[in-house]
């Protein structure tokens, strides 16, 4: 039994609600502010790095170099034993860790955060009380093989979702649709169960990727993604942002697909269309990247371009499969106008990819950049099959010459896999760390480390700190021990410093107690970089007093 259509007013209001929420999450995307720039990094700690400290700190401050989000922060002790923090107070991109009571041994901090762009980083701080310091560590998140699979085949699945499912959607309303003398029936569409089911398969990639990305936050494994609390700590991310704007692009798109008429199909698939672009530029590498405004409308372009070229294939094959009349006639449109889109893919990619990397001897020696070469291998040799298809193929298909049609389609079909390809490729930037993102972490960090200095005698042994390492206003602490190893309780510290290859005369500073054993002198102006000699003044009463010596390269 064949059913009527609907009206055609009728059909235009069931895309009204998913158009709605694109618009909606439009709106907050704008009105975010977009300060991140990618993969935050550890740039200081207080207290440093393998310090040696007298006393046990009462907290500990991590600076980065972009605003975090902690996650997860383990206190190691010296016994090995794990314990929580008595609190954790996040302030853009500084977190203060206030520490329970710490006996004598080496102890370890370890910081799970989440980068603006929506990346888990993941380090480790050490320090010593009483005790020499073990050398610290500090890595990225290491998550187990089976969530970094599970990611990598969501981020794939949501790839078709958006390229393959709402290009081939566009492409559906806009071209064969067009290219028709009447209303086309999309259910018999050439290529309309591949559109839907792309677009079904990404639809359960944005339900699940969440608890996928929330698991990666917390250090958990794959199961752990099935939690609610899991899947609302990842749905919080930025990247939950992208699922949200993904799965209303998507989900518009499939409500457009039962639309039967060109005038009301189009608006929805246009706008689902346009929510491919917004999906992949609301969070990321690229589209964190300064400058914010060039770099953002390049991953919007890039993302419009990639979903018109890939989603137009399969559609196009199966119309040339119908034999009739119609297919010459898209197969015609669409060589006509997908220059425009690759063009725009080109000149966007090239753009983005100079910005990543910053330097191009990053190619080689660089996760990011190996898999940037191998996407540009693969995006030369399926451009290069393009050409072959729209200046050899094309014609002959057109003209209706014998066995045109099938090899174009084969030829398409070719094309399309590698595609897939280039898609699966690219889901594995999702454990890569941008060239830039690593070129301005080290320079922050090489700005903001500090110098370390111990020196003693039979009466006292001082572990100096300069922070930071380099010329221009520094803060200098020494942590003061006597030969008993406890706090030494001196009544006045100075600090005095030297540079006798730039005769610059003896710098002097007083120091003020912070705790006990613990002395610091803020806002020292170093005027040079170079080599600087150090004394330590410690006046322990009116009859004592020790002095030690040493010296500390500081940077420009």
């Amino acid at each position: 039994m064949k059913h009527a259509p609907a009206a055609p007013g009728a059909r235009s209001l069931r895309a009204w609600p998913a158009g709605l929420l694109l618009l909606a999450a439009l709106l907050a995307l704008m009105l975010a502010s977009p300060r991140a720039r990618a993969h935050a990094s550890l740039v200081q700690s207080e207290p440093a790095n393998a310090s040696a400290l007298a006393q046990a700190p009462g907290a500990l401050t991590l600076r980065f170099n972009e605003d975090v989000t902690p996650t997860r922060i383990e206190l190691v002790e010296a016994d090995g034993s794990k314990v929580a923090p008595r609190a954790v107070h996040a302030g853009g991109a500084t977190l203060t860790v206030q520490l329970p009571p710490l006996g004598e041994g080496v102890h370890a901090l370890s910081w799970h955060v989440v980068s603006a762009d929506g990346h888990p980083v993941a380090g480790v701080v050490t320090f010593s009380v009483g005790a020499a310091a073990a050398r610290p560590t500090s890595a990225s998140v290491r998550m187990p093989g089976s969530l970094a699979a599970a990611i990598w085949l969501a981020r794939i699945a949501l790839y078709i979702g958006l390229f393959v499912g709402v290009g081939g959607a566009f492409f559906a309303a806009w071209v064969i649709a067009g290219g028709a003398r009447r209303g086309v029936d999309p259910d018999r569409m050439a290529g309309a169960r591949i559109i839907d089911a792309a677009l079904l398969l990404g639809l359960l990639s944005a339900a699940a990727s969440p608890g996928l990305q929330g698991a990666d936050m917390l250090g958990l494994g794959a199961a752990s993604g099935m939690q609610w609390h899991t899947w609302r700590t990842g749905a919080g991310s930025p990247y939950g942002i992208t699922l949200g704007i993904a799965a209303c692009a998507m989900g518009l798109a499939l409500v457009a697909r039962p639309v039967r008429r060109p005038g009301a199909a189009r608006p929805a698939s246009l706008l689902a269309l346009i929510g491919v672009g917004l999906a992949l530029a609301a969070s990321g590498h690229a589209s964190t990247a300064p400058p914010q405004w060039a770099t953002r409308a390049a991953v919007f372009l890039h993302a419009t371009g990639v979903a018109l070229w890939v989603g137009a294939l399969l559609p196009l094959a199966g119309t040339l499969r119908a034999g009739s009349l119609l297919g010459p006639r898209v197969l015609t449109r669409f060589s006509r106008l997908v220059v425009y889109p690759l063009a725009a893919l080109v000149l966007t990619g090239l753009t983005l990819a100079v910005i990543q990397l910053g330097d191009f001897s990053a190619l080689p020696g660089t996760d990011y950049g190996r898999v940037l070469v191998l996407k540009l291998a693969l995006v030369t040799l399926v451009l290069l099959l393009a050409a072959a298809n729209r200046w050899r193929l094309t014609g002959a298909a057109v003209r209706g010459e014998p066995g045109g049609a099938g090899r174009l389609r084969r030829s398409i079909a070719v094309e399309t896999v590698m595609l897939l390809a280039i898609l699966a490729v690219v889901a594995l930037w999702r454990f890569t760390v941008p060239p830039r993102s690593l070129a301005h972490a080290d320079h922050t960090a090489a700005a903001q480390e500090s110098r370390q200095l111990q020196l003693h005698d039979a009466r006292a042994m001082v572990n100096l700190q300069l922070t930071p390492g380099r010329a221009g206003p520094v803060s200098i602490t020494a942590s003061i021990r006597g030969g008993a190893s406890a706090a030494l309780d001196a009544r006045q510290v100075s600090y005095t410093l030297a540079n006798s290859t730039v005769g610059i005369e003896a710098l002097h500073a007083q120091a003020s107690q912070v705790s006990p054993g613990v002395w610091r002198a803020d806002g020292v102006l170093i005027p040079t970089a170079g080599r600087w000699t150090v004394r330590v003044t410690i006046l322990i009463d009116e009859f004592t007093q020790v002095s030690l010596q040493g010296t500390v390269t500081l940077d420009h």
